[in-house]
């Protein structure tokens, strides 16, 4: 019998239309589930394998009091190129040493009458920004530049493998070196002609906030901080806790915990890492600021971080904007630049 010969012309078009439609979805089904089978490429984090987790107790480079312990020897900060002035400071490209890598920064020097200590100053760390696209002079300019404004030497280090700064970029969460970066731009800056050493703050945004509070608890050497949208929690926060609102961090979670385990599971090696064990130690008073429209670092860290450093009877204060992004654009940007200045100008001249 022949089929053809019994359905409409008009019906078997519509039954090709169907199969072909059919034929394309599970085409594209199949693509979606190869592609979720995909991982991406494995990055090497410096941190031991889960087996040699709980044997080590000591003298991991990660571990606070590690890097207590470590040397950061006296790097000279060098002008290495004058750029243009902004409206009452100067700027530049300038330089220093950190483990023997000639890192890069963008510096601002007041034009104002030096006092006779020097000036307060900013030590201003960036967040996160792909080290392919990231340039020295973008990125953060209108958050330096409303502190230089202020009379404030700021100097914001671009971190191992960012712009012309050489060696590799390892992100901030599972490698000391960024830390490192920081104490050692401290060091250079305490030995600046035009610095007061006893008046140095740390600003930081994102990641950078992370950087910024592990520094705090490491070095006493730094009066006060302020941390925009940080990545401020304990390492439990971060990678179990409120993993779900992290998506960077999330994207790593189940590579990290196969390979160096959880912090549950081990809290013995992480708390050694971890700045929230060191709270009792942080050098100076903290405000945070944080938008709770942020859809890349969640308010919780910040507020986490405010209530562990009030149980400690620390000086802490902790400002939200509603409905505010990552980067506190708009007018909460305006309103927590004006905060900030103020904080330091008060931190900063005790």
């Amino acid at each position: 019998m022949n089929l053809n010969a019994t359905i409409p012309c008009s019906m078997r078009k519509t039954l090709l239309y169907l199969a072909v439609i059919l034929s394309l979805t599970i085409l594209l089904l199949f693509i979606i589930v190869y592609l979720s089978t995909q991982t991406s490429p494995k990055v090497q984090y410096n941190l031991p394998a889960p087996s040699n987790v709980d044997s080590i107790t000591e003298n991991h480079p990660m571990f606070i009091e590690s890097l207590r312990n470590r040397e950061y020897p006296f790097s000279q900060l060098n002008i290495e190129e004058t750029l243009t002035d902004g409206s009452n400071f100067h700027r530049y490209i300038a330089s220093y040493q950190s483990d023997n890598l000639k890192i890069y920064g963008l510096l601002t020097i007041p034009t104002a009458t030096q006092p006779e200590t020097g000036f307060p100053t900013i030590l201003f760390l960036h967040g996160y920004i792909d080290p392919s696209v990231y340039k020295t002079t973008e990125g953060y300019e209108a958050s330096q530049n409303a502190f230089a404004r202020s009379n404030f030497i700021t100097f914001k280090p671009d971190f191992r493998g960012h712009g012309k700064s050489e060696g590799e970029a390892s992100g901030a969460h599972f490698s000391e070196n960024y830390v490192v970066d920081t104490l050692h731009a401290l060091k250079a800056l305490q030995q600046h002609e035009q610095v007061d050493s006893q008046r140095i703050g740390v600003w930081g945004h994102s990641n950078g906030g992370e950087i910024g509070l592990r520094a705090m608890v490491i070095s006493n050497q730094i009066k006060a901080g302020v941390f925009w949208a940080g990545v401020v929690g304990s390492f439990q926060d971060m990678l179990e806790t409120y993993i779900q609102q992290i998506p960077f961090l999330k994207r790593q979670q189940q590579q990290v915990f196969e390979q160096y385990s959880s912090p549950s599971a081990h809290p013995k090696f992480w708390n050694q890492l971890d700045p929230y064990t060191y709270l009792q130690d942080i050098s100076g008073p903290v405000q945070l600021h944080h938008g709770t429209g942020d859809e890349q670092v969640p308010v919780e860290l910040s507020q986490h971080l405010e209530q562990e450093l009030q149980k400690l009877e620390k000086s802490v204060e902790l400002f939200e904007y509603q409905g505010a992004d990552h980067n506190l654009s708009g007018s909460a940007f305006n309103t927590a630049v004006l905060r900030s200045v103020q904080f330091f100008k008060q931190e900063l001249s005790r």
